[in-house]
């Protein structure tokens, strides 16, 4: 076991690779989210995997925040100065992530400066259920307005998941997943049909179809209510090369080649070719454009599977190209890639892991952070107070590197500067190892499950935090 425990803290510090600052970010790659309901994976678990794609300075930062006066527990991934980048997991099991969706709403309707940065805030501190979350969104939205064009927030917990659609203004809709399918978004609106009657599978703003009719959006001649259609933004959304490229990428993969995109009658969710995992998570958020890892083949050796826009050579020349990082999934921006596993059939604090890579996930480890730990690694927060961090959160965000240098994230940026000048290379001879030991961590996990289980409370805690130090070494 000591061997191990090395080999992890030195695959970590040397494997872990991530974040590189952006030399000429390209269009639209801002994120990406995958859910898979509870009947759609091996385990019987709910899924939820995010890509956080920034440029610029980015310091990730882990904090255990809350606990008290009413506001829940919660692990907090923070980047100083981001507005729309941070993700949480509260004491309850409820993740959430967000993706940038603009929509075509021209009308700043807020008050006293309306919502922003505090909706995922307020998810991770008060909500006991990923419905209970999309009700609180649905609350800050209409009494205050969003300050923002648009966004969709991907939320879920171990019984199911949810995507809640923002637009600018006080209008929102949300979309159950179905437990048995998959969904995944880029950075464009994919809830389509509304349905509000459905109480147990949609919400939204009572009048989310008769004001697209007001503005000119939505002509019920024409045919069913689409909110993608009626709200999203054309040019900056689902007619994007990027946006196309990585969802046509993701979905094949997840179908095996089986679903045929077409941006005109994309579905809301699919159901998977076969249950999925954890590390099919880890594959689709690694995806580039040679879609070389898994069993996904787009854009690569004259195949063009999953993809109805057109030709192999159209397609590829829409997504910009066949190689590379920028325009993939897994791209040079990524900062944050983590997989939630939300598992209900354990208590809380044992079931729900975050599986998280600081940074890229294509040469990166998904190390398992377990909600019941209560401590952070040494080296991952700037501040020994979540309430000092959440209050200097905007206030102090400049010169990250050189007002904080002790972090261990420059760690990560330093090795993946030196892994980009020859990114080929060093997957060739790495790639294995970092397979290998990816398969050697959900052993671990399997170990550990059943060592917490059958402890006290207080030991289990204490065995977590011991875990998660070793292993964000």
């Amino acid at each position: 076991m000591k061997k191990f425990f090395l080999s992890v803290a030195i695959l970590v510090s040397s494997v872990a690779i991530s974040f590189a600052q952006s030399k000429g970010r390209v269009f639209n790659d801002n994120c990406f989210a995958i859910i898979a309901g509870k009947d759609a994976t091996a385990d019987g678990s709910v899924l939820f995997a995010h890509n956080e794609d920034d440029d610029g300075e980015q310091m990730l930062n882990f904090y255990i925040a809350g606990g008290s006066d009413g506001v829940a527990r919660y692990l907090w991934a923070e980047f100083p100065g981001m507005t729309q980048a941070d993700s949480y997991i509260n004491e309850y099991g409820v993740a959430v992530a967000s993706d940038y969706c603009p929509s075509r709403e021209d009308r700043f309707d807020c008050t006293d400066g309306g919502v922003l940065y505090e909706v995922r805030q307020t998810v991770a501190k008060y909500a006991t259920s990923a419905r209970h979350a999309v009700s609180l969104i649905g609350q800050l939205v209409e009494k205050r307005g969003y300050n923002s064009t648009g966004r969709t927030y991907s939320v879920a917990d171990s019984k199911e998941g949810w995507v809640v659609s923002v637009v600018k203004g006080r209008h929102w809709v949300a979309k159950r997943v179905p437990d048995d399918q998959v969904m995944s978004i880029p950075n464009y609106y994919t809830i389509t049909d509304v349905n509000l009657a459905d109480t147990a599978n949609f919400a939204g703003s009572p009048d989310i179809v008769s004001y697209a009719i007001e503005r000119g959006w939505y002509d019920p001649s024409e045919g069913e209510f689409n909110f993608r259609k009626a709200y999203g933004l054309p040019q900056r959304t689902f007619l994007a090369a990027n946006n196309l490229g990585r969802h046509a990428r993701v979905l094949a993969f997840l179908s095996d080649g089986q679903y045929k995109y077409d941006p005109k009658t994309l579905d809301f969710s699919i159901v998977p070719s076969r249950k999925l995992t954890v590390q099919d998570m880890i594959d689709a958020l690694s995806l580039h454009k040679d879609a070389s890892i898994g069993k996904s083949q787009v854009c690569v050796d004259g195949e063009n599977s999953g993809s109805a826009i057109g030709s192999q050579e159209e397609f590829c020349a829409l997504d910009g190209g066949n190689t590379g990082h920028n325009g993939s999934v897994c791209n040079d921006n990524t900062v944050l890639s983590t997989v939630f596993q939300l598992r209900g059939w354990l208590p809380k604090g044992i079931g729900n892991i975050a599986w998280m890579c600081a940074g890229k996930p294509c040469v990166g480890i998904f190390v398992p952070w377990y909600l019941g730990a209560d401590k952070v690694p040494v080296g991952w927060s700037r501040f020994a107070d979540w309430k000092e961090a959440e209050e200097k959160h905007l206030s102090d965000a400049e010169n990250k590197r050189k007002n904080y240098p002790d972090g261990k994230y420059w760690e990560v940026v330093d090795r993946w500067n030196k892994i980009s000048e020859d990114y080929k290379a060093y997957v060739e001879e790495h790639g294995m190892e970092r397979a290998e030991m990816q398969l050697e961590l959900y052993d671990y996990v399997e170990l550990i499950d059943k060592t917490l289980v059958g402890i006290p409370e207080a030991d289990a805690t204490a065995l977590m935090n011991q875990v998660i130090e070793i292993l964000y070494k």
